[in-house]
């Protein structure tokens, strides 16, 4: 899984790069982001855990402020979600800006339709190739980005997606919108924004660079104790974790001990066994059962797995089990 950072020349990527991977002095333009979850703090302190393991993924400062053609474009193919930045920290109209952003990867997705729909019919005449099906729903999807859809929003069905599998239409992908603002900026000018997000189909939040960037040069108990102050909503990180898992239909689940404790990432739906396969193919190949309660309930008796037992809520479950999202897994296995 791959995490893309875009947006408009000086809106403030490369300090948004840097509180998400927690470094004032990162170089470069890739790193991996862990996906911060105070449940895996609560686990670890439960059980003693030597180490605390975050679920992570590769996150990639893309710094093109325009629309994306040729090589550009051919490269996010592999990007899995974008975090696009909106600046409302200098811009009296950050909206205008940001809607004249997406307008260029609007106008990006729709060049590259064009060009396959023209080469499709090239192939056609020379071949006499049918692709019928493939041209039907390239021109629905360029109807859609001419009335500045995004292509993710217009209800395209699973076996048309498989159709687009090959390609690197940015507007398929989730896009969150950050507005980077400063404390005390007229609201107006972010409610227009927002308001445009929630028109055009895109999740967003706030972001205060400014006081993340001071938070960086504070040292890691202090930036907890900061956030404690603040409130439990004002951790960025981790308000982006859930975002982004949100909108990648993403679980989390656990597994836990004095050696460490373990968070997973997993798509919703799948199956205990397919969370054994994260842990290790050993354990898949080797699935015996699993033992399974739920965070809520492991913590509402304050880890005493005896009370937990005889409330009833630890479960012994087969491979069929669809893993629920604060699972915690104790799999037995044999190889």
């Amino acid at each position: 899984m791959k995490i893309g950072i875009i947006g408009p020349a000086q809106s403030g990527k490369t300090t948004i790069f840097k509180v998400l991977l927690q470094s004032a002095n990162i170089t470069g333009d890739i790193g991996m982001l862990k996906f911060m979850d105070q449940r895996i703090e609560k686990l670890s302190d439960i059980f003693s855990s030597k180490k605390k393991v975050y679920p992570e993924t590769a996150f990639l400062d893309i710094g093109l402020a325009t629309g994306f053609t040729g090589k550009e474009y051919s490269k996010l193919h592999d990007i899995d979600l974008f975090i696009c930045v909106a600046n409302a920290f200098f811009n009296e109209d950050p909206k205008k800006d940001l809607e004249s952003y997406i307008t260029d990867l609007i106008l990006s997705d729709l060049e590259a339709i064009q060009s396959r729909i023209t080469r499709i019919e090239k192939e056609r005449m020379k071949m006499k190739t049918d692709a019928e099906g493939e041209t039907r729903l390239l021109k629905k999807c360029q109807d859609s980005l001419e009335n500045s859809k995004l292509l993710r929003n217009i209800g395209l069905a699973r076996d048309e997606l498989k159709l687009f599998s090959g390609f690197s239409f940015i507007t398929l992908r989730p896009i969150i919108v950050v507005i980077n603002l400063e404390e005390g900026k007229p609201e107006d000018k972010v409610k227009s924004t927002e308001e445009y997000c929630s028109i055009i189909g895109m999740r967003h939040v706030r972001f205060f660079g400014k006081t993340e960037l001071e938070l960086l040069e504070l040292n890691p108990e202090e930036r907890d104790q900061f956030s404690k102050e603040m409130g439990s909503g004002y951790n960025f990180r981790e308000n982006m974790s859930k975002l982004i898992c949100r909108e990648l239909n993403l679980i989390t689940f656990f597994t836990a001990g004095d050696k460490d404790t373990t968070g997973w990432h997993l798509e919703s739906g799948l199956s205990v066994i397919e969370a054994a396969g994260k842990i290790h193919s050993d354990i898949k190949r080797g699935f015996i059962r699993a033992e399974v309660v739920n965070y809520e309930d492991f913590v509402k008796f304050e880890g005493n797995m005896q009370k937990v037992r005889e409330a009833g809520l630890l479960k012994i479950e087969g491979k069929e089990y669809i893993v629920k999202d604060g699972d915690m897994l104790n799999i037995r296995f044999n190889v």
